[in-house]
């Protein structure tokens, strides 16, 4: 059984998210509506807590570069927080040019000495 006031409180929060995005992007509502065929009346439902279908909500988080679950509230971040793997040693620099590669490795030595520290490659 779905809960009625999670489901009220989410179309609430929905409706505020997309108002606050078309704002933040600069858009009309019927800017959003012809995105879809839809009518202006349309994205004002939605922004007062009509839940569009979910390929809808899906195309939304993908024109404003926002993930679904901030959408529909189940987030507070706007995008994926990525994760970087803490044992991935690969170093960026083996992507440059072997020239490129051999002025960083020199700036590199510079700097330890100049601050008086032992440079172990």
């Amino acid at each position: 059984m779905v809960n009625k006031l999670s489901t009220a409180n989410t179309n609430v929060i929905f409706g505020k998210r997309l108002r606050d995005l078309r704002e933040e992007y600069g858009l009309l509502q019927e800017n959003v509506g012809n995105w879809f065929s839809m009518g202006k009346s349309t994205i004002s439902q939605w922004e007062s807590g009509r839940l569009p279908h979910a390929t809808i909500i899906i195309e939304l988080s993908k024109r404003f570069n926002v993930t679904t679950d901030y959408l529909l509230g189940l987030s507070p971040n706007k995008r994926n927080i990525e994760t970087t793997n803490a044992y991935d040693t690969k170093d960026p620099a083996q992507n440059l040019p072997e020239e490129a590669r051999k002025s960083l490795e020199d700036f590199k030595k510079f700097l330890f000495e100049k601050h008086g520290v032992e440079y172990n490659k």
